[in-house]
């Protein structure tokens, strides 16, 4: 090989370098500038596909409809499957006021590209808007399925969808659907609480069909107190409570027998540090006793307590208690309070000392207005500070709420 063949190969190898190399560095400024500077991006690397898209998106925004569908059709010359181009095809087309093409391309774009939640929520809201509630939901469901983790930029289409299951035909669909435990099931869930009305459909729905799980049902029936909703609370929570001699008691398992279930009008026993609890049978008691033991910790209350439904009257508390060297600076108390403005309405005396097994009691009145649900809750009355110290051991028993005949009291 002569000395200019050598050079001339030398040239090429170089040339064919270079323009490599220029192509290289094109491509990554092309990238560089894809999304913030598309008209740049595309002086580097023509037809860029990223870049055209946001040069699309950048012409719609501007108004520029005939010149984003110029652009749309460009890049499907490049991708000719690509489902963004087609819902930039569609968004133009809409603001044509050709909506049955529209929805043609909409449909194509969703198809091609499923993850395009624009494209998706404009569907989701045309079946929507004809009513076409099941489909609606399985494009929902689509949606997340195929990309869970963009579900906070679905998020404002659940949020819309809440308050449309007050009708019942929604309602349906979407038990229907959520019945499936869908990955957004939770976050609906969640977004219908702002709606009381149409969370209750939604909840009875499921729970009648056994799709309602026990932390579900137990938060349902929560938010349905904490709403002020204590009737309709009570009366869900009925249908499936252990009743005795076909009727429910005024104070709910009172005599232990059943562990406290946490939800609804049962008893609800929380982890208070410091406490330790069990249930145990003992000699002469109906049922069992429910057994505390104070660790002579800071203590704010015994974890025990349980909603109520009173109607307006009088009434009384009763039990049978023991205690074992039970002391603080004034002991515990039972105390019944209104969830309403009336507040408190009761309290009882201080529970100290050492006793045997003893019957106690106090009554009290539930006013006509102010107090449409209570709590009745063992507590220690000291707020706070070195007061609050708890020892000894204390048993319950045999609790029950009668009824007395009316005194004329408000």
């Amino acid at each position: 090989m002569t000395a200019m063949v050598r050079g001339l190969v030398a040239a090429c190898v170089i040339g064919f370098a270079l323009l490599a190399g220029w192509r290289v560095v094109g491509h990554m400024q092309a990238e560089r500038y894809a999304q913030a500077d598309p008209d740049q991006a595309l002086r580097w690397l023509p037809g860029q596909p990223t870049a055209m898209v946001s040069l699309a998106q950048k012409q719609l925004s501007g108004g520029q409809d005939e010149a984003a569908a110029s652009t749309a059709r460009l890049l499907l010359e490049q991708e000719p499957l690509g489902g963004v181009a087609y819902r930039i095809l569609a968004e133009s087309t809409e603001r044509q006021g050709r909506h049955d093409k529209a929805l043609e391309l909409y449909r194509i774009a969703s198809r091609r590209a499923p993850r395009d939640t624009r494209a998706n929520a404009w569907l989701v809201g045309s079946l929507l808007e004809h009513g076409a509630y099941p489909q609606a939901l399985a494009l929902v469901d689509r949606m997340l399925r195929t990309a869970p983790e963009r579900t906070k930029a679905v998020n404002p289409i659940l949020s819309s969808l809440a308050p449309l299951a007050q009708d019942d035909k929604f309602a349906d669909a979407l038990v229907s659907v959520l019945q499936e435990s869908p990955p957004w099931r939770s976050t609906m869930l969640r977004f219908l609480r702002a709606y009381p009305d149409a969370a209750s459909r939604v909840m009875q729905g499921l729970h009648d069909n056994g799709g309602l799980s026990a932390v579900e049902y137990a938060s349902w029936l929560d938010g349905l107190i904490s709403a002020g909703k204590w009737g309709e609370a009570y009366a869900r929570w009925a249908g499936g409570a252990v009743m005795t001699g076909g009727r429910l008691p005024l104070l709910y398992n009172g005599d232990f027998s059943r562990m406290p279930s946490n939800v609804g009008f049962d008893w609800r026993l929380k982890l208070v540090p410091g406490v330790l609890v069990s249930f145990e049978q003992v000699a002469g008691i109906q049922g069992k006793s429910v057994r505390f033991q104070f660790l002579d910790q800071r203590v704010p209350q015994s974890g025990l307590e349980q909603p109520l439904l009173l109607s307006p009257g009088h009434y009384r508390l009763g039990m049978r208690m023991r205690a074992d060297a039970l002391r603080g600076e004034i002991g515990l108390q039972w105390v019944m309070a209104c969830a309403g403005k009336a507040g408190e309405i009761a309290r009882s005396d201080p529970i100290t000392g050492t006793f045997g097994w003893r019957a106690s009691g106090n009554e009290f009145t539930v006013p006509a207005e102010n107090c449409p649900g209570q709590w009745l809750r063992l507590v220690n009355p000291i707020g706070q500070g070195a007061g609050q110290r708890l020892a000894g051991e204390l048993w319950i028993a045999d609790m029950d709420i009668k009824r007395l005949p009316d005194t004329g009291a408000e």
